[in-house]
C-alpha cells in the first residue's frame, strides 16, 4: 500500500504558535464534523476492451461497458453506499462501516457523513492515446471535468458549498476519489493501494471553483471494500488524523519509507491505522489517548474502573504507583484500558516502554470488534473475548514542538503480546493453495518450535528467515505467515491477521517467568529505506536487554459480565514454571526460582540484529544474564539453573545468590558463570560444571 503525503494542510492554527496537540490531528481534527464528498469512478474502457473482463463482478458495483453511457449518476451506482458512509450522523445510530467506526472509536466526537457522485468515464476521455498519461491523477482531471460539465448532482441531494466546508475557509473539506476497475501495470495502482491526497483539480460548485483541504485517493476494486472496516480508504483517511507514513503500525506498515522502526521486522496489531495486516477492526486504546477520545464518564484520557466498579479512575500507571487492582469493562464500548510503564531501558536515549491492557468482548458487544474477514469469510475466525495486551515503543509526547509530537523514531511502534506466548519459528518448504481470503498458491509456510519468551517471535508479524549463506539481513527474508503449523496442526486461517490464541480469555498470571512475560522488548530501530538491506538506524533508542522486574499481571473474568479484574503487582519474584530464557538478560531487583522448576539458558535462534554474529553465526549473540547490584537471586530446592549452549552468567559485585540445599546449578560445556568479587554466594545446593565448562571467582 503506497501512500504520498498531502500538500495541502488543513487549518492548524496552534503551530503557529510552536505548539502542537496530537488530538488536533495531522491533518484533521479529533473532534471535526465532515460531510465528505465522494467521487465514485468506473472506468469503460473503449480503447482496451479486454480490460473490462478483469473487472466484471456485478454483485457490488456494477460494470458500466458501453463508451454510450458515459455520464454522472446514469447508471450502475454502488450498491454498498449508505453501507460504507451515512449522510446524516445520528449518535448511537451510526449505521455505514466507515462512519460508523470512526464514531464508536471518538464516542461520536468524529462525525464523519458523506454524499456521492458517480462517474462512468471513457478511457479515451482520459487520454485519446493508448497507454498515454492513463494515471490517477489524470483520471481524477477527466472524471471532475465530467461532473463540472454536467453540473454538480450529488446522490441525495446535497450540492452547495456549504453542505462540504463545514470550518468556512472557503474549501472543500474533505474529497475521496475511489477508483472501481484499475490496476498495474496501465494505471500504476491495484485494488486495495491508495494514497493521502486529495483530488486538487477545481469543482464548480454554487457558481464557483473550489478545491479540496483533504482527502484520498485509491482503487477499491469491485468487490465489497466497505464491508472490511479496515479498508485502504480508513487507512488513508486515518493518516490524517495520526500522521504520515512514519506513523504506520498495527499492521499498516510496510517497507521503504525514512522514518526508522521500532523492529527489525514488520509488526501486525489492531487499530485505525491497520489496513490490509490489521487483527480486530476496532481501534486501540493507544490511538484514543492520542486523539483525547474518552467515554463521557471516563476521568481521563487513560482510566478504568475501581476494583468495585463504583468509579473511573486513572490507569495510568507507574511501578511508583504500587500494586493496583483495576476492573476492565468492554473497550470499544467504554473505552476503559490499563496502561503500565515498564521500569527499566538501557540508556536514557532508549524509548520509554509500556504495556496496553484491553478488554475486547468480541462477539459480544454489538460493537465493530472482531478479526478482519471474519465478517465476510467463514474461514477466518471472529476472535476470542478477552484481554488484549500489546507493547508501546516511545511516541509518548502528546504536545509541544511539532517534531516531538510527530517524531521520527518508532514507526511501526506496536508489538502484540498474545496469550499463546512468543517462540522461536522456523521456515518449512509446503506448497499448498490458500483457500482463506487470500486465494494464492503459497511454497512455504511457518513452523512454530521452542518456547523462547524473552527474544521469541509470534505469527502477528513477518518472522525473518537468513539463508545459511547471508551474513546481512535482507527485506527479502521477510516472511507472512499465512500458514502456521503447531506440531503436526495446521492453522490455515491466515493467524497474520490474528486467531483466537491471541487473548486471555480465562483466568491466567503472567510475570517475569511465564511466555508471555511481563518484561520489556526488545528493541532494534532499523529500516532499509528503500533498498534491499536492513540496516540499524538510529540505534541509541535502542533496548537489547531483558529486565526481569516484580511485575505481574493477573487477569481474571467476572463470570456474567463480560468484565475483568485485572490485579497488577510489582512484588511478585516467584518464577513457578519452567522457562527458556535467551539473549541479554539482567536482573536488578529479586527473582526466586521455586521448588521444582528449571530455567534454562540457551542460544536465540530468532532474528535479533542486522547483521550476523561472528561468535554464533546466528543474527543473534550468545545468551548471557548479569545479576546487578543490589540484586537477590534464590534456586529453592529441587530447582535447576541449566546454562546450555555457551551461555553464561555474572554475579555482580554487591549481588546476592542463595543456592538452596537441594537445589542445582548446572554449567555445561562452553558455558561460565562468573563470580565477581563482592558479590555474596551461598552455595548450599549442587554444583555441576562439565568438562569444558567454567565456574570462576
Amino acid at each position: 500500500m503506497k501512500k504520498t503525503l498531502l500538500l495541502l494542510l488543513w487549518a492548524f492554527p496552534a503551530l503557529l504558535f510552536g505548539q502542537a496537540h496530537s488530538w488536533d490531528g495531522k491533518r484533521i481534527a479529533s473532534n471535526a464534523q465532515i460531510r465528505c464528498l465522494n467521487i465514485f469512478v468506473n472506468i469503460i474502457y473503449d480503447l482496451h476492451p479486454e480490460y473490462n473482463e478483469s473487472f466484471s463482478d456485478d454483485t457490488y458495483w456494477p460494470p458500466v461497458m458501453n463508451p454510450d453511457l458515459e455520464g454522472v449518476n446514469n447508471t450502475a451506482l454502488p450498491k454498498y453506499l449508505l453501507d460504507w458512509m451515512d449522510t446524516v450522523y445520528i449518535a448511537g445510530r451510526t449505521h455505514g462501516y466507515c462512519t460508523r467506526l470512526y464514531g464508536e472509536s471518538s464516542f461520536d466526537s468524529l462525525q464523519i457523513t458523506s454524499d456521492f457522485v458517480v462517474v462512468n468515464l471513457r478511457e479515451s476521455t482520459v487520454c485519446p492515446q493508448p497507454w498515454t498519461y492513463f494515471t490517477l491523477h489524470y483520471i481524477g482531471k477527466a472524471a471532475v471535468d465530467l461532473i463540472n460539465e454536467k453540473g454538480l448532482q450529488t446522490i441525495y441531494g446535497h450540492n452547495k458549498i456549504s453542505d462540504y466546508d463545514y470550518d468556512q475557509d472557503g474549501k472543500i473539506d474533505f474529497l475521496n476519489f475511489l477508483i472501481r476497475n484499475v490496476k498495474k501495470p496501465f494505471a500504476n495502482i491495484n485494488p486495495g493501494s491508495g494514497y493521502g491526497s486529495p483530488i486538487t483539480f477545481p469543482l464548480f460548485i454554487d457558481g464557483a471553483f473550489y478545491t479540496a483541504n483533504a482527502g484520498t485517493r485509491q482503487c477499491v476494486g469491485d468487490g465489497p471494500f466497505y464491508a472490511n472496516p479496515t479498508n485502504i480508504v480508513t487507512h488513508e483517511i486515518s493518516h490524517l488524523l495520526f500522521g504520515d507514513n512514519d506513523f504506520h503500525t498495527s499492521g499498516g506498515n510496510h517497507r521503504g519509507n525514512g522514518c526508522s522502526m521500532s523492529f527489525l521486522n514488520l509488526q501486525g496489531g489492531y487499530g485505525l491505522m491497520g489496513a490490509a495486516g490489521s487483527g480486530l477492526v476496532s481501534c486501540n486504546g493507544y490511538e484514543r489517548w492520542r486523539m483525547h477520545w474518552k467515554h463521557p464518564q471516563a476521568v481521563d484520557y487513560l482510566s478504568a474502573r475501581n476494583a468495585a466498579n463504583t468509579q473511573s479512575v486513572i490507569s495510568d500507571i507507574t511501578r511508583e504507583d504500587g500494586n493496583q487492582t483495576f476492573l476492565l469493562r468492554d473497550f470499544v464500548t467504554y473505552g476503559d484500558v490499563v496502561r503500565i510503564k515498564l521500569p527499566y531501558k538501557d540508556s536514557a536515549t532508549s524509548s520509554n516502554q509500556y504495556i496496553w491492557l484491553e478488554n475486547h468482548q468480541v462477539g459480544k458487544n454489538n460493537k465493530l470488534d472482531f478479526l478482519q474477514y471474519s465478517n465476510t469469510d467463514i474461514c477466518r475466525p471472529q476472535g476470542a473475548a478477552g484481554i488484549y495486551a500489546y507493547y508501546q515503543i516511545g511516541r509518548d509526547v502528546l504536545e509541544g514542538a511539532s517534531d516531538q509530537v510527530w517524531d521520527s523514531y518508532d514507526r511501526d511502534n506496536l508489538k502484540i503480546i498474545p496469550a499463546e506466548g512468543y517462540y522461536d519459528y522456523e521456515l518449512i518448504a509446503k506448497t499448498h493453495q490458500m483457500n482463506c481470503v487470500n486465494y494464492d498458491e503459497h511454497d512455504y509456510a511457518v513452523r512454530r518450535g521452542i518456547e523462547n519468551p524473552l527474544c521469541g517471535g509470534q505469527d502477528q508479524e513477518f518472522p525473518l528467515f537468513p539463508e545459511a549463506t547471508d551474513t546481512i539481513l535482507y527485506i527479502s527474508r521477510e516472511f507472512e505467515t499465512w500458514r502456521k503449523y503447531v506440531n503436526n496442526r495446521r492453522d490455515n486461517h491466515l493467524p497474520q491477521l490474528g486467531d483466537n490464541l491471541d487473548a486471555f480469555s480465562t483466568h491466567s498470571k503472567i510475570n517475569m517467568g511465564t511466555n508471555p512475560s511481563t518484561n520489556n522488548a526488545k528493541t532494534c530501530h532499523s529500516n532499509n529505506n528503500g533498498g534491499t538491506q536492513i540496516k540499524a538506524q538510529n540505534t541509541e533508542k535502542d533496548v537489547h536487554t531483558t529486565y526481569l522486574t516484580g511485575l505481574s499481571i493477573e487477569m481474571t473474568p467476572i463470570k456474567g459480565t463480560g468484565n475483568f479484574l485485572v490485579n497488577i503487582r510489582w512484588d511478585d519474584y516467584n518464577i513457578t514454571n519452567n522457562a527458556r530464557w535467551t539473549g541479554k538478560i539482567a536482573l536488578k531487583d529479586t527473582a526466586i526460582l521455586t521448588a521444582g522448576n528449571t530455567i534454562t539458558l540457551a542460544q536465540n535462534r530468532t532474528v535479533a540484529q542486522p547483521t550476523q554474529d561472528p561468535e554464533t553465526g546466528l543474527f543473534a549473540g550468545k545468551t548471557s544474564w548479569r545479576c546487578e547490584n543490589g540484586s537477590y537471586f534464590r534456586q529453592d530446592s529441587a530447582s535447576v539453573l541449566h546454562l546450555t549452549e555457551n551461555s553464561s552468567l555474572v554475579f555482580e559485585s554487591g549481588s546476592h545468590y542463595v543456592l538452596s540445599e537441594g537445589a542445582t546449578l548446572h554449567i555445561d560445556a562452553g558455558c561460565t558463570v562468573t563470580i565477581e568479587p563482592g558479590a555474596t554466594v551461598e552455595l548450599k545446593g549442587v554444583v555441576e560444571v562439565d568438562p569444558g565448562g567454567i565456574l570462576e571467582r
